[in-house]
Parts: structure tokens; sequence; C-alpha cells
């Protein structure tokens, strides 16, 4: 587990705390509960600042962010630790982050320019009584249209011997003040370089906002209001009371109630943490019967066996049951109401003889075990009503061996998908697989069910190949070895287009991606540059460019520094260096990385927590120099069809740059945390053209150019007189003329050309395959600018950067 190069807040902004160095209460000596002030004594804990401080009992320790940043840069006073106690050692930090938030990732702007992210230390108070142990944070939070901001009191409660943290926040808009519509508030969850789970409609590790959940008025989901960070032998809870909106990724997850805070008026938002000591989640569903005793729960017991009749130890039952979820318009475009979603609700692990015993909320069920090394047993539907004993049996399972070539019989680096089989609990290996950089194997134990497996194969797919689909029924024991060739439909390289993404994370903070699998990944996508991009932290990057120096490929070394109201990448980076700090404002971030001899990129310009959504709220956020950066991100989540698409709304916005002359330009990047899930690697990058040898120099000043176009698909080559980022020079009444080349994989369904944020011209294509040749002729009266927008037979853009003209009279 790898932790990033903590920053410490602005000295200064923070004043001395009051409490003692260390301090002990107690019912007796078997129930400690203490305080322990300045840097956490958590192993690999973030809290080490001299004004942090740490509260424990018996079973869990808990550090809270006073002097240190908060690890979003958020507003301080947050959970940034959280460990095991064992035999009164405190253990390995669990968490990456704990906090409220009142609005979705909107962090609080600066009031009468004062800030209130840096909550002053003696508004964090920590109350320390004989059973039980009270932090309060007292802050503010506003946003630009009120006069006031809102008053909001976070309590955290831990008593002795409990595995579990009280949550309350309370939330008071003043009298006469105008109302916070629409508020997204609640609790965040960040894993710290491990796996996230959550059940209907936020399970698997779907991104997304505002999915409508558990208490919402159409779901009434009761176990729907809980999320969880896990590893191979813990877990951490966080449920919220009445909670009925979801935002979340791979790598954090949050539960909101969905309201609006009208003036005069106050609201409490409740939960609870709890902190488990192995892998497993079915405690949290026990804990909600001991909170509600009239909650009817029924005993599920019973033991796990292999098919010679041994017992199976640390296998996994998983519990499913069917459930209820909203998509809501504005997590999906549309409203539409999901009901009896058969989902992973809990799982319970097996002890060193096979058994396993659980409280389950009476009703129904499907179970089946999971098991490193075996096959995932049948399902098995439960009705329970009363208490109930159940038996499973897992057969081994297979390995397999594939080697992947182009159509030269040349070894290319792949990615294998293993579809028709259930994986559940992550920490088991899951089912994507890369080949090893050196010998182009992929080597993976895979399960061995009566149906077929279905192997889908990829290298560089969807943009310069297509996938390839092996079905396979495999044997128990069965080693299955196979050649795959995967032919290449579309040359880029040889055109001296390279492509890269350049927004990617590893295993820091809330990234779950070894680096040495993040290389491969990236090398399985057909990256030809391959980067790292870590939340304020370069501690990976070393690593990353020696990898990418054993495959040949260029590093492009970046950082993203992450203040709360904006995420900025560092592209070049130097990573001798320490990270740029996040307390700076947007102009000195700028020129921060410009000293480094670094491209700037804003990134997510319009999420909740993107400098251009709250620019209005950040100090020195219209301050001169906070335009200079230069390049500006668009995301896989693109839809030029939705006016508040996030990506639609940045392309806007690099169109407005271009109108007023300035040349910021395009970049892409996937955000990717986990480099085996759906948001991989590559899934949007960017192409640059690149003369002669291709370096991470020679991409970057590419890039600087505006000799680059970002795509999800389409695969773009300009005439040598039309370059992306070049100038076109034409006199007053003469016409030009701009080519292209275009092809996608998947087919080509249209093209349309842009002049000053509109569309001026626009082709179909009926999804041909082949590559097409492209030629648009205007006569411009005046100095402006072109670029192409390309849709491919999935519906995927590519945007180009602009082509400038300049009319002479």
């Amino acid at each position: 587990m790898k932790r990033r190069e903590f920053l410490i807040a602005t000295a200064g902004l923070l004043a001395t705390t009051t409490l003692p160095a260390v301090c002990f209460a107690g019912t007796s000596p078997t129930l400690p509960l203490g305080v322990i002030k300045g840097a956490t004594p958590i192993d690999q804990g973030m809290a080490i600042h001299e004004k942090d401080f740490t509260i424990y009992n018996g079973k869990i320790a808990v550090s809270f962010a006073v002097g240190s940043n908060n690890y979003w840069n958020m507003t301080s006073g947050s959970i940034l630790d959280i460990a095991v106690m064992k035999d009164g050692k405190f253990g390995t930090d669990l968490v990456n982050d704990i906090e409220f938030l009142n609005d979705l990732w909107s962090a609080t702007g600066s009031y009468n320019n004062e800030d209130l992210l840096h909550v002053p230390s003696q508004d964090i108070l920590c109350k320390q009584e004989k059973d039980k142990i009270v932090v309060t944070v007292n802050s503010r939070y506003w946003t630009k249209g009120h006069t006031l901001p809102l008053s909001v009191t976070i309590q955290y409660t831990l008593e002795a011997n409990k595995n579990y943290i009280g949550l309350k926040t309370t939330v008071h808009n003043p009298a006469g003040n105008e109302p916070y519509e629409n508020m997204y508030s609640g609790y965040s969850l960040s894993t710290l370089a491990a796996s996230m789970y959550g059940p209907f409609g936020y399970y698997p590790d779907l991104k997304a906002t505002g999915i409508a959940v558990g208490a919402d008025k159409d779901v009434q989901e009761r176990f729907g209001d809980f999320i969880v960070t896990y590893g191979k032998d813990y877990a951490v809870g966080v449920q919220v009371d009445g909670a009925n909106a979801y935002k979340g990724s791979s790598g954090y997850k949050d539960l909101y109630v969905l309201r609006t805070i009208e003036p005069g008026k106050t609201y409490e938002y409740t939960g609870e943490i709890i902190v488990i000591d192995k892998g497993e989640t079915a405690p949290i569903l026990e804990r909600y019967q001991e909170k509600d005793p009239a909650l009817p729960f029924a005993l599920v017991q019973g033991q796990v066996k292999d098919s010679s009749g041994k017992p199976v130890p640390g296998a996994f039952v998983i519990i499913s049951k069917e459930g209820a979820y909203k998509e809501t318009v504005k997590s999906h475009g549309a409203d539409a109401v999901k009901k009896d979603i058969m989902q992973p609700l809990v799982w319970k692990m097996t002890d060193e003889k096979g058994n396993f015993s659980m409280k389950l909320p009476q009703g129904n069920y499907s179970t089946h075990v999971e098991a490193k090394g075996y096959t995932p047993s049948n399902s098995q539907l439960m009705a329970l009503a009363a208490d109930q004993k159940v038996q499973f049996s897992v057969k081994d399972g297979a390995k397999a061996i594939f080697k992947v070539v182009n159509e030269k019989g040349e070894p290319v680096h792949a990615k294998i998908k293993v579809g028709g089989t259930t994986s559940t609990v992550k920490t088991l290996g899951g089912t994507v697989f890369f080949s090893d950089p050196k010998t182009h194997e992929i080597r993976a134990d895979i399960p061995a069910p009566e149906n077929e497996l279905t192997f889908t194969i990829t290298h560089g797919s969807d943009f310069e190949s297509l996938p390839v689909v092996v079905k396979q029924t495999v044997k128990p024991k069965e080693i299955l070895k196979k050649t795959i060739t995967i032919p290449t439909a579309i040359q880029t390289s040889s055109r001296k287009w390279y492509s890269a993404d350049i927004h990617q994370h590893s295993d820091i903070g809330d990234g779950a991606t070894p680096i040495k699998e993040l290389h491969k990944g990236q090398l399985a996508a057909g990256l030809v540059c391959l980067a790292v991009s870590d939340h304020d932290s370069v501690a990976n990057n070393a690593e990353m460019d020696k990898l990418a120096h054993t495959t040949g490929n260029p590093f492009l070394s970046s950082l993203e520094v992450s203040p709360g109201w904006g995420h900025w990448g560092i592209l070049g980076a130097d990573y001798k260096q320490k990270p740029i700090s996040p307390d700076l404002t947007p102009a000195e971030i700028i020129k921060a990385g410009h000293a480094m001899g670094a491209l700037v990129v804003m990134n997510h310009p319009y999420t909740d927590y993107g400098f251009l959504h709250n620019r209005d709220g950040v100090k020195g956020g219209h301050a001169p120099g906070s335009d200079d950066f230069d390049l500006l991100e668009i995301q896989s989540t693109i839809d030029l069809k939705d006016p508040k698409n996030m990506d639609k709304r940045a392309l806007d916005a690099a169109m407005a740059y271009w109108n007023k002359g300035k040349k910021i330009y395009l970049s892409s990047g996937s955000d990717q945390h986990d480099v085996t899930s759906i948001l991989y690697p590559g899934i949007i990058r960017t192409y640059a053209h690149v003369d002669g040898k291709v370096t991470s120099k020679s991409y970057m000043a590419a890039l600087k150019a505006g000799n680059s176009y970002i795509t999800m698909g389409p695969i773009i080559t300009p005439g040598s007189d039309s370059m992306f980022g070049s100038t076109k020079t034409v006199t007053a009444g003469k016409a030009i003329t701009l080519n292209a080349e275009l092809q996608a994989v998947h087919g080509l369904k249209s093209i349309e050309v842009y002049s000053e944020g509109k569309p001026v011209g626009k082709k179909e294509f009926n999804d041909t395959k082949d590559a097409v040749a492209y030629s648009f002729e205007a006569t411009p009266e005046k100095d402006t600018w072109y670029n192409f927008v390309v849709m491919d037979g999935k519906g995927r853009y590519a945007v180009t950067n602009p082509i400038w003209v300049e009319v002479k009279k």
C-alpha cells in the first residue's frame, strides 16, 4: 500500500490546539479510550501535522486532519486515517478519507474573501468523557448567489469498546438568506488503493452522479444506504440514514440526502462508520439489527467444501438479493426506476474449517460461493423465514496461457476479459488479465464452470483494431493454451501519429492499480506514450519512467494538483521536485507548473470539483494568470448532444477561448483509478503528430502546438496543409480547402466542421469501415478557425484542435 507525499496546510492558517499530548480515560484497563495529539500513531497514516489528533478505543483508531490538509483539499477536520487496534497496537491505515460533503464535491467558496476551507483549529473540538469521545467541527459553506453561508456542525462519536463511529451533521441556513436548492449533502468514503462496493444502483463500480437509491420515494430500499471499501483482511463501511442519492466510482463512493436547504431551517444528517477486521461485509447488515432489534433477522450458517470433501477456508459466501434503484435525469439523462435487480448484498468469509455464520434480514436470497483457485459454486435460492443451515461445494478451477500476435505473427501486448462466470469480490483476482511485458504471455487462474467461458482479447481495441472473442468450455485443472491473432485495422504510428492517455492513477490515494499493472494496461491499450498522474504525488513516477524505458515507450511524467475547487494536470512534472501545493491560487499553480517546464492542463473543468464549475467562489479565480494554462481536458463521458454534459461544456469553453484567439488546446484523459474497470486506460486518448523520433519532449511540444486531436474511436489524418494547430493564410475573397482522411474500426457515421463555435458543414458516411478522403471548402471573410468533430458507428466522438485562418485584406 503506497501513500502520497502528504502536504501540510499553509503555516499561520491554524491556531494552536489545546489538546494534551496524550490522555487516557475509560471504565477499566480493558476498555481503553484516549486521544493522542500530533502525528498519528496509525501505520502509514497521513495525519502527520502537530495539530492533528487521533482518538482510539480498544478496537479502532481514527485520525483527524486539523493541520494536515484534507486528502481532497476540501474542508479541514475530516477523517484522514482509520485503523484496527489489536493487543493495544495501532494497525495500518485503511481509508483515504471520510468526510461530510455539503453539495457533491463542490468546495465552499471564499466568503467575503475569507478562506472557509481551512477551519481554524479552535473550531475543531475534541471532548473526552468517561465512555466516549466526541469530535466536533464547526464549519461554514457558501456558494455564489447566496448572501450568507450555511452553518455546518459535524460530529463524530467514538464509544468505548465499539468498532463503529457515530455520524451527525447539523446544517443551518440563516433566516432571511436565499435557499440552497437541490443540495446533495451527505458522507463520502474514499478507498486507499483498495476495492469499493455498494448495493443496488452503485454496483459494481459505476461512475455516475445522482442515481436515486435507498430512501428515495420511488425506490424505498431498506438496505440500500451503505457503501464499503475493503481489502483482503478488512472492510470499512459508511451507512447514511435516509440516503436517497449516490455519486461515485471505483475510487470513492458517496451517499447523500437530496433536498433544498430552506432559510431559517436546520437539517440533520446521521449515520455510522463501521470497521471490520476481516474482508467481509455481512457485519454491516448485522449492525442494522443491533440498532433496531425489531427488524426480523435469522441466522444462516453452514460449511464450504471442495469436490473431495475437504473444507475450504477463506471462501466468500455471497448473499444476493433483488433490490431497486432509479436512474435519474442527472445520472442517465432520464428517469427510470429499476426494480427486482438481483445484485450482491453482502458476503461472509469461512473460517479455517470452512464454516461460516451470519445473521440476515428475513427474505428471499440467492447464495453462492467464490474462492481463490476454485470455480464459483452454483447459486442456491434461499427463502429465509427462520434460522437455516446451508452447505456448498466448489470445484477446482483451471489455468489459461494466452499469447497474442499481430497479422505478421509479431507478439503484441494484450488484455483478456473472461466472461461467463461470476466474480463479486475483487480481492480474489477478478476477470481481467494483462500480458507480461517481457514474455507477452497472459497467465491467469480461471474458473471451470459447466457453461462456456467467453474470452475477449484486445490490443489497441476500438481504435486501431477490433476485439477477438473466443468461446471455450474448460475442465477443472485444465491448462488452456492458445495463440490469438489480432490484425491491425488502422495504422497510426507509421503516419507519425502517436497516442497517449495523460490522466491515469496508480495505487496512491484513491487509486487501486499497482504501478506494474498500470504499465501493462497502457501497453495492452496500444498507447505509445505512457503516463501516471496521481493526486498531489509523484511517488510512482520514477518507477513508471523505468518501466516505460524497458519497453521502449516515452514516459510522460504528470501530477494532478488537487485543490477542492479544481484539479490541474502538470504534464512534464519533475518528479525529483516536491509536488506543487494545492494551497496555491489558480495563477500560482499555473506559474509553478510552467516553472517546471511542464504543460498545465485544466482537468475535468465542469465536474463539481472542476475549476470552471467553482471559479466564481475561488480566491483568485479571475485574477491575472488564471487563464494561462495550456490544455483543457475532455473525458470519456463526452456527449455533444446534451448541452448540460460536462464535456460538451468543456468543449464550448475551449471554443470560447479560440474565438478570442487564445491558443488553449484540447487534451483527453480517462481519469481511470482501476486499470481493470470499464474505465480502462486509453478509453479516450490524444493522438499527436510528431516528425522524427517520438519522445516525451517532442510529444509535449506537439500538444503545446495543437498538432493533436482527442478521440474515443475515429482516427483522423489531416492533409499536410491542414495540420491541427497550424495557421493558413488566405486573401480575402479566396477559398481555402481543408483535407483529412477519416477511418474508424466501428465504421464512420459523420463529420461536422465547426467555426467560431457553430457547425458550418456536415457529411454522413453510412458506417463505412473504409478510409474516406474528406475535403471542406470555405471562403472566410475574417480571421477565424475551423475544427472537425467525427462520430463513429458506435456514437463515439473524435474532436480536433482548430486550424487557424488569417485573412489578408
